[in-house]
């Protein structure tokens, strides 16, 4: 593939999605044409339950972190998270990491075998994969779920949808299975040829892709797996 005759279409959260259009073009060059257009929308949600001060708190994405660190709320004890980009982002919120891993299948394993001191709280979004705290009990420990955002859905914009109906050549990396099912359902009766890049076996399971168009799963569960997959992509001479 040439990456000149390519458009990127990005569709996670907009601070999310030009970090990652900067990492492309870093790693990559630039594209025909880049297109952000969200398809879900962070929105903070009230809770009743919020994690106490003894409790220790479990961030799976940087959504989570940013709602408790807007409400001044510190913990006793330190913090586990999923994604390096969440301890990063826990960490320049005044949280001290306990440790971190590349998905929520290790977190839980690594949980189960250190054997933290003290009740766990997941603070989570309304959409959300993996039962932790059902493993988490499963296995003896307390632990609770805290919905603290919602990720609203979102149409595309008018440029994403332009883009779909041109006769492009696309790349839509995909970072979770509801981003895909929501992109599958609103570029059903698209005309460009789009190539997934997706972030997991169950996010390319929620993708619909149609004869000639690549399907790819990356090698690891974050950007830098995505990254890396799409570097196969290309030609070798991104340029030409």
């Amino acid at each position: 593939m040439n990456l000149r005759a390519t458009s990127l279409l990005l569709t996670r959260p907009e601070r999310a999605a030009l970090r990652f259009q900067s990492e492309c073009e870093a790693r990559l060059g630039r594209f025909a044409h880049v297109v952000v257009s969200p398809l879900m929308k962070i929105v903070p949600l009230p809770f009743e339950d919020p994690p106490g001060s003894n409790d220790i708190p479990i961030f799976t994405s940087e959504n989570g972190v940013a709602v408790l660190a807007e409400r001044d709320f510190v913990p006793d004890h330190p913090v586990w998270c999923v994604g390096a980009r969440t301890a990063l982002r826990a960490q320049d919120a005044g949280f001290l990491v306990a440790g971190v891993e590349k998905d929520a299948e290790n977190l839980v394993n690594r949980l189960l075998s250190s054997h933290p001191a003290g009740a766990l709280v997941h603070v989570a979004g309304r959409h959300r994969r993996g039962d932790i705290v059902g493993r988490l009990c499963a296995a003896g420990h307390d632990a609770r779920v805290v919905e603290v955002y919602d990720q609203a859905a979102r149409p595309l914009s008018g440029p994403a949808s332009r883009l779909l109906q041109s006769d492009e050549t696309i790349v839509a990396p995909l970072f979770s299975p509801r981003s895909a099912r929501l992109l599958a359902q609103e570029a059903g009766e698209r005309r460009a040829v789009v190539h997934a890049i997706c972030i997991s076996e169950a996010t390319r399971a929620a993708w619909s892709a149609r004869d000639g168009e690549i399907c790819l799963t990356a090698p690891s569960p974050d950007a830098e797996g995505i990254l890396q997959t799409m570097v196969r992509l290309f030609d070798a001479d991104t340029s030409a």
